[in-house]
């Protein structure tokens, strides 16, 4: 059973990234507009303010700088200063914002745009920052609402995927893109957030409004449930000692009655298994 983190509440939470170098846990309130981070050995709680909402965000090899996608740009953020170092502009066409994201096994950044205004339309599509280059291609994927749950099988060779709107999440062979099918389809009230991936290759879900934390056999099939405390729960992550920790982010956004835990950080300790460790942007700059 999820606990929730006291002091932790975001109006979007998502992105969670465990960094194991300085034993935080970091994360966004895309809506607030502040990179978040919770340091696990002594509880505190650090909120940094941002120009504009940040969809997601990667490690990389310097501890104190993180690779950035904010609404309108990439670029590099240093911890330590708070400075901003923009690379390009979000790509994709006009009137959508960086999303969901997450480094591929080779330390390439794979990220998602989406419409920025409402109604949300089909406009979403998936890129990906080249380690080496530092260019940014358009990946061939079809085009998404919201896109949602990039991560990648233990040894690289799939990309999973999601349209929230659509209620199913997607995998393909990587990095040719080939073969692109539907991994699983979501039953129930909920909608596929964010994911990860265990040590195992399974694949952990966060369901936005289902209330649950799922985590799927490879095969796309459901092995287990865990209940959340937290209406829309956003992203999972496995954090600390072992990465034997299960934690998730939630969103209040939207709720009319939000309970103390709606929006908050929460974990638990009773997972069957371990996660892996986050793969960090290999970039140039962060050489």
């Amino acid at each position: 059973m999820f606990k929730t983190i006291t002091g932790t509440t975001s109006l979007l939470g998502e992105c969670p990234v465990w960094c194991e170098k300085t034993n935080r846990l970091f994360w966004t309130d895309i809506q607030g507009c502040e990179l978040c981070a919770l340091n696990l050995e002594s509880g505190d709680i650090h909120r940094r303010p941002l120009p504009e909402p940040l969809g997601s965000f990667a490690l990389t090899a310097d501890k104190d700088t993180l690779l950035m996608g904010l609404a309108s740009c990439l670029g590099y953020y240093s911890l330590t200063t708070g400075h901003f170092t923009k690379m390009t502009d979000t790509p994709g066409v006009a009137g959508t914002r960086i999303n969901d994201g997450r480094c591929d096994r080779m330390g390439n950044f794979v990220f998602s745009t989406m419409s920025a205004g409402e109604p949300v339309q089909p406009v979403g599509r998936f890129h990906r920052v080249n380690a080496t280059t530092l260019e940014t291609e358009t990946l061939a994927l079809p085009d998404v609402a919201i896109p949602n749950s990039i991560c990648f099988s233990p040894d690289g060779a799939t990309m999973y995927y999601a349209d929230s709107l659509q209620g199913c999440i997607f995998c393909c062979d990587y990095p040719s893109l080939e073969n692109q099918r539907v991994f699983t389809k979501i039953n129930g009230p909920g909608a596929p957030d964010g994911s990860c991936i265990d040590a195992e290759g399974f694949l952990w879900n966060a369901e936005w409004g289902g209330r649950r934390v799922v985590r799927y056999t490879d095969d796309g099939n459901i092995d287990c449930v865990i209940e959340s405390p937290c209406v829309q729960t956003t992203c999972p992550v496995f954090a600390g000692p072992n990465y034997a920790t299960l934690y998730c982010t939630s969103a209040r956004t939207g709720l009319d009655k939000p309970a103390v835990s709606d929006g908050a950080l929460i974990k638990t300790a009773a997972v069957i298994s371990a996660g892996m460790p986050e793969v960090r942007f290999a970039g140039l700059m962060a050489r």
